[in-house]
């Protein structure tokens, strides 16, 4: 009597733990910049910038047409501090340009607000320094760029 209810139990906790996987999600981004992933969809009275309602197949992953439209709809934000005279700030300018990733620069050598700007997100002059999908990257390492890069809000 006493595997029979263990049993029992066991099946109705896999039962709701399969069950529960085949439900949709959102992520959506809000007008602060702040990405939300609920099971529910954004408020009402919310007016989101983004909005991606995720369904699954019955095994539980995203469909090849789905992952596909993901990834054309994704580009990376990236902001690229330099100086002058810099070999690994057109190292890096370089490797963005050849992965085709669009991205602002701002030569702290030539714009004086580039570098106030700079000194408002940190104090470092270090360069290159890149803000990739809201990532702080100090110094050039394609590995480092490469990964950062497949990393999304």
């Amino acid at each position: 009597m006493h595997k029979r209810v263990i049993i029992m139990v066991f099946l109705v906790t896999l039962f709701f733990a399969f069950t529960s996987s085949y439900a949709q999600f959102y992520t959506w981004e809000d007008e602060e910049g702040v990405t939300h992933i609920t099971n529910y969809p954004p408020p009402p009275n919310a007016i989101p910038k983004k909005m991606q309602v995720h369904k699954f197949d019955s095994g539980g992953a995203p469909t090849e047409q789905e992952k596909t439209e993901q990834k054309e709809d994704r580009k990376p934000e990236v902001v690229l501090y330099t100086k002058n005279e810099c070999p690994d700030c057109d190292k890096a300018r370089e490797f963005l340009q050849a992965q085709n990733v669009g991205f602002t620069e701002y030569n702290m050598d030539n714009d004086p607000d580039a570098a106030a700007r700079r000194k408002s997100i940190d104090d470092s002059e270090e360069v290159p320094f890149a803000i990739i999908n809201r990532n702080h990257v100090y110094g050039f390492s394609e590995s480092v760029y490469n990964r950062v890069l497949k990393l999304f809000p």
